[in-house]
């Protein structure tokens, strides 16, 4: 930190929030070898959590919580006498300690000495000699100032008390600058940069203590705060870590901010706002990974899944012999739902939001002042990551980035909500949440068609796991019941887990839409791979390709396309074979949402990979017999499908053609006619084969994974007011729409406007079947032209 000349209020200390195993002490033990630094841990014993380091300073605590809680400026007083003794007590411990200082060179050199010392002997002893001084008052020097400044001291608690201290703990800082100057040779007191930090760990301790009397709405933080504030002259700064921060205490809205004298003399409030900005990712100098350096099987390891995400995974890795380091998810499991124990289903909403947040990229709904408490709780107990804190503070910005760890521990307890009919399922917790107003509604249709790929996902790892038990040699957590969900799955196994066995075999046998004589589906994806535990968000479309393909896998993950993305929604990369990871072998599902609610008009849907640009260009014109030819999948996910009623009469009529065409052999319809139809488009050497999905509906006859259609209905919010009304009969729906909940031509509508057009009959609206078609084709079955519909009715 570097010093104004002329500090505004406040601009002296920093909060450092941030979740849990983030590396927040480490950063400030590693910072007090760059700047002479006085710690302290405030962490109470029962909140202790394995090998705390250092050890908390207990005695230092208990002196703090002794401070007088009845009058704000008592309390302000007695930690002012705190600051004068501690510096007495520091200058008198580095005075003697000068030969300890014999080879410093510069203040760094000193600082770093110092923290050695406070390591290895010296911080219990000088602290316990810190508690037990009593400030002694400069008697003279004090009634000099009071004859000075004639003022009158009506008892020993006047705020000319407080100064006095507080201009006698100025001189004592620039005592223990001056004497560290002169070790080194550099006597220079005026640096604009802080010469001195103080911080305090698991700072929170001391908001948790509230005043009283006069004061109820303050706590012992803004009582020190307001002292360390009358140092602002001199070169000190004071941090103040921990994870459980709340907006009105730590850095709080400038709008509620409680402590004393806030503001500078232009009304401006300039308490920092929290800082966030800590390691993540933290690999050195050389590259995890290169295209081309390791397998699925390198990258599933627990070792090098650690190494990503907040920096304690990898250090805690480091520490573990051979065979222990499932402990890491097992300790990821515990910390994600604040629970010694993790396979108990008896989870807080909190836990159960944290641990679908992980793996679905939840919106947090921020609208709220409650939700935004609720968000608070995530990062002080469920390893939220705040990306950041507004300068208003009224408002904080969470989530949870990619940390393969995390993401295998939260998998596990998505099967423990699972497999407990004690609690809800999933998609039933889901739909809670986004009712509780806990979610944001934001686009459903994407979150469904998440949470849909990551139970086809988990399904298929159990599947996977369970037939090939007996023949595998990568290594398994012996002790778990859980599939090892990063391990990843072979493609065929996702397919069948999402669309079930029926339409994935007929998806097996189908031929690609946009090439003539193309493999089949099973024959040119017969070594592919899918491994993503969990999706994240494109900021744009660059990530959206199979050089970013590679990398997606090696971190176990799917993306999220950006709002801005042209064409598609979901982005899953596809290894072609298990082999070192590189752009070369990857491909991608390709997921576009519809999310229609008729189907009123004949509508084609095709995903070409040349307008999003996913494979590297490639010249048209080649001949080339090594021309890449790799082949992607598309699927057009028509989640929300609900077509208009109809008269029965129409609506028998269709029911009749849809049957007819449903008749139809998959041959007759998924080879020939599509090839025919679409190989005139451009010169199929230079394409790479497409095998185009089409899901309509939401529901156990589309998805293998969907047990209950109303519920996803709700999630959707596409719930038709005539499919939820009461009374089928088609007199009584007729009577609903001659209400006019909506409009579309026909006389229930326009009946009164005359014998127009717009009250001739309603047009024959054919009903869009729900069930898997293979092709680009999006409109009725009855319309298509030669794509061929496996529906299981």
């Amino acid at each position: 930190m570097t010093r104004e000349k002329g500090l505004k209020g406040y601009e002296n200390s920093l909060a450092i929030v941030q979740s849990s195993m983030t590396g927040k002490s480490r950063t400030v033990h590693e910072h007090s070898k760059l700047v002479f630094t006085i710690p302290f841990n405030l962490t109470a014993e029962e909140e202790m959590d394995g090998f705390p380091y250092p050890f908390p300073d207990s005695v230092i605590r208990e002196h703090l919580r002794n401070a007088p809680k009845s009058d704000f400026l008592r309390a302000r007083l007695y930690f002012m006498e705190f600051l004068y003794n501690l510096f007495s007590a520091v200058l008198e411990e580095v005075e003697t300690l000068k030969d300890w200082f014999k080879a410093a060179k510069t203040y760094r050199d000193v600082a770093e000495a110092w923290s050695l010392h406070l390591e290895k002997e010296g911080r219990n002893d000088l602290y316990q000699r810190v508690v037990r001084m009593e400030y002694r008052r400069d008697e003279r020097a004090f009634q000099k100032l009071l004859e000075k400044e004639e003022i009158e001291v009506k008892d020993k608690f006047d705020p000319a008390v407080f100064d006095f201290i507080a201009k006698q703990t100025q001189n004592k800082i620039f005592e223990l600058i001056s004497f560290v100057g002169k070790l080194v040779g550099d006597d220079n007191c005026n640096s604009p940069d802080a010469r001195v930090v103080i911080y305090f760990d698991e700072a929170h301790y001391l908001t948790n203590i509230s005043m009283y009397g006069d004061s109820p709405s303050l706590n012992l933080y803004d009582a020190f705060c307001s002292a360390a504030n009358t140092l602002l002259p001199s070169p000190v700064f004071f941090l103040f870590l921990s994870t459980q921060f709340s907006l009105s205490r730590i850095g709080p809205p400038q709008t509620v901010s409680s402590s004393a004298r806030p503001y500078n003399y232009s009304g401006q409030n300039n308490i920092r706002p929290p800082f966030t900005e800590l390691p993540f990712d933290c690999f050195g100098s050389e590259p995890l990974i290169r295209p081309g350096e390791k397998t699925l099987k390198d990258v599933s390891t627990i070792h090098f899944m650690s190494q990503f995400g907040r920096p304690m995974f990898s250090s805690l890795m480091r520490a573990m012999v051979h065979g222990t380091e499932w402990y890491i998810v097992n300790l990821a499991r515990a910390k994600l739902i604040a629970s010694s124990k993790p396979n108990t289903a008896e989870m807080t909403d909190d836990a159960k939001l944290a641990v679908l947040a992980v793996r679905l990229l939840l919106d947090f709904n921020m609208s709220r002042a409650d939700r935004q408490t609720q968000m608070v709780r995530l990062v002080e107990n469920h390893m939220a990551i705040a990306f950041s804190i507004p300068k208003h503070r009224e408002t904080l910005s969470i989530g949870y980035p990619s940390e393969p760890i995390l993401a295998e521990a939260a998998a596990r307890q998505m099967n423990v909500i699972r497999s407990d009919w004690k609690v809800m399922n999933t998609p039933l917790l889901l739909q809670d949440f986004a009712e509780r107003g806990l979610v944001d509604k934001g686009e459903r249709g994407e979150l469904v068609a998440r949470l849909i790929f990551t139970l086809a996902y988990d399904e298929a790892a159990g599947a996977y796991e369970k037939d090939t038990s007996e023949n595998r040699d990568d290594p398994v957590d012996e002790s778990s019941e859980f599939p090892f969900y990063s391990r990843g799955v072979p493609l065929k196994y996702f397919i069948v887990a999402l669309f079930g066995k029926t339409h994935a075999e007929h998806i097996f046998k189908s031929h690609p839409d946009n090439v003539r004589n193309g493999q089949t589906f099973e024959q040119a994806f017969e070594r592919a791979w899918v491994r993503f535990t969990h999706f994240q968000r494109a900021g744009n479309s660059s990530v959206v390709s199979t050089e970013a393909a590679w990398a997606a896998a090696a971190r176990a993950m799917a993306f999220q396309c950006s709002p801005g993305q042209a064409g598609i929604d979901i982005f899953i990369p596809v290894l072609l074979r298990d082999e070192k990871l590189q752009e070369e072998i990857m491909t991608g599902i390709l997921v576009h949402l519809g999310n229609r609610i008729s189907a009123e008009t004949k509508v084609r849907a095709e995903i070409d990979e040349q307008d999003i640009g996913f494979f590297p260009a490639q010249p048209t014109n080649s001949l080339n017999a090594n021309a890449d030819n790799r082949p992607y999948i598309t699927i057009v996910m028509e989640l929300g499908v609900l077509p208009f009623y109809q008269t029965q009469a129409e609506n028998e009529a269709k029911s009749a053609a849809t049957k007819a065409d449903c008749a139809l052999s998959p041959a007759e319809n998924s080879t020939t006619a599509r090839n025919v139809a679409t190989s005139s488009r451009r010169p199929a050497m230079v394409a790479h084969p497409r095998y185009s999905i089409f899901a309509v509906g939401c529901s156990p006859s589309v998805y293998n994974v969907v047990e209950d259609k109303d519920i996803y209905a709700t999630l959707l919010s596409y719930r038709h007011i005539l499919q939820e009304h009461p009374r089928q009969k088609p007199d009584l729906l007729s009577a609903v729409r001659r209400l006019k909940p909506f409009w579309i031509v026909g006389p229930k509508c326009f009946d009164w406007a005359g014998e127009t057009k717009l009250s001739s009959e309603d047009p024959a609206v054919g009903p869009v079947v729900e069930g898997v078609y293979i092709g680009n084709a999006l409109s009725p079955v009855a319309e298509q032209d030669g794509a061929f519909m496996a529906n299981s009715q």
